[in-house]
């Protein structure tokens, strides 16, 4: 029997409608749940909510290693985005070593490749064992999927590779040994509402505060710890959503500036706090009050993490990586976060951020597409990392 073709996999998920917010995973984890029991796995859909659905499939071979491929079920909604595509989002369209469709790099094209290439190291494993970890709800914060799966003591691995896109522009640009963090705050500025016409005469607007905020923000560089191991700096990005005033004639009174930081491993949230309140302090007007308020979920503080450059995973990436594409690509900082953080914080199991087939410069808008070779060589590489890792 021929082993499965990844690239038609793909398509078959593809045309599963699992978008977030939207109709959600419950319709590719039951078609995946019953293709891995099918295929000789043991296989657990997971629901932590009604239409919420994860899979954890397993090939256990015996051994004292274990290895989780991890990849999330969920896309972006196609949104405001449906009159720029030019091919039907949960249609795969091959042109050329390309394939259009929604999820492809993001990521149902890796999700195809581990299960193909899990099923082919499962053909002549000597030892180990290898979970396949399917998650939902990656692309709103993961609480129903990589966060919920560990608070249920659901992942029990020694290390994971997360399957995000690991091209930023080229394919397969790094191996990314950070997960970057996120911290998100609201800068809140009050003066006094009055009449425009005497604006001279009252405190400083609160929007012109704000725009003072802003700046001040965009122009800090936050303390973090020099990391050995790859590059990473924080980015700020000051001003994602403003909002103040009322209306023509009337000098504002109140007004917000919500930012965030991206954080690296090391970053404290008191360093932080203490950094943004001394640059407005320097840059805001006196006769304005103001304050900071951090988030008080997740997003207030999602810390970064990294895998040691070390780690056996991390030599069996690079071995696998340069045998399947004549390469050995270079150990970097992932500009994103991903379900690594998730592990990472809540289990204490280190894994690599991002490995995986496509372009993050292409996830999340109209015309999403991956390298129908990518996912190949994608196949390979899981397969050849499973062996690498699981039968030393």
């Amino acid at each position: 029997m021929s082993p499965p073709d990844p690239v038609a996999l793909m398509g078959e998920l593809v045309a599963i409608d699992s978008s977030n917010p939207g109709v959600g995973e419950a319709a590719i984890a039951s078609f995946i749940h019953d293709l891995a029991r099918e295929w000789g796995f043991e296989s657990q859909l997971v629901e932590t909510a009604p239409g919420r659905a994860n899979v954890i499939a397993r090939i256990d071979a015996g051994g004292p290693r274990s290895l989780g491929l991890s990849g999330h079920l969920d896309t972006k909604p196609v949104g405001d985005s449906s009159g720029e595509w030019r091919t039907p989002p949960w249609e795969l369209v091959l042109d050329g070593d390309l394939a259009y469709g929604l999820g492809t790099s993001d990521m149902k094209g890796a999700i195809a490749a581990m299960l193909v290439a899990a099923r082919a190291w499962a053909g002549s494993a000597p030892q180990g064992r290898l979970d396949l970890l399917l998650t939902a709800d990656e692309e709103a914060g993961s609480q129903l999927g990589a966060k919920e799966l560990v608070r249920r003591g659901l992942v029990d691995v020694d290390a994971i590779v997360v399957g995000e896109p690991s091209g930023i522009v080229e394919p397969w640009e790094a191996i990314f040994l950070v997960s970057r963090g996120i911290s998100c705050f609201e800068i809140e500025l009050r003066g006094r509402q009055g009449h425009s016409g005497i604006s001279d005469r009252l405190p400083t607007s609160a929007t012109v505060a704000a725009a003072h905020a802003l700046l001040a923000v965009d122009a800090l560089h936050p303390r973090h710890p020099a990391i050995q191991q790859v590059a990473a700096e924080p980015t700020v990005n000051a001003g994602v959503r403003i909002a103040g005033g009322v209306f023509f004639g009337v000098h504002p009174g109140r007004a917000t500036v919500e930012c965030e930081v991206r954080l690296v491993p090391g970053m404290e949230r008191d360093e932080l706090a203490a950094d943004v309140e001394a640059a407005l302090r320097a840059a805001l007007p006196a006769d304005v009050s103001w304050d900071v308020r951090f988030r008080d979920d997740e997003l207030g503080w999602s810390p970064a993490v990294a895998i040691d450059a070390a780690h056996p995973l991390v030599a069996a990436a690079a071995d696998a990586t340069e045998r399947v594409l004549g390469r050995r690509p270079p150990l970097a900082c992932y500009p994103g976060g991903s379900d690594a953080t998730a592990f990472s914080v809540g289990a204490g199991i280190p894994g690599l951020a991002s490995l995986g087939p496509g372009w993050l410069s292409v996830a999340h808008g109209p015309n999403e597409h991956v390298g129908v070779s990518q996912v190949r060589d994608a196949t390979e590489i899981y397969r050849r990392i499973a062996a690498g890792y699981l039968e030393r």
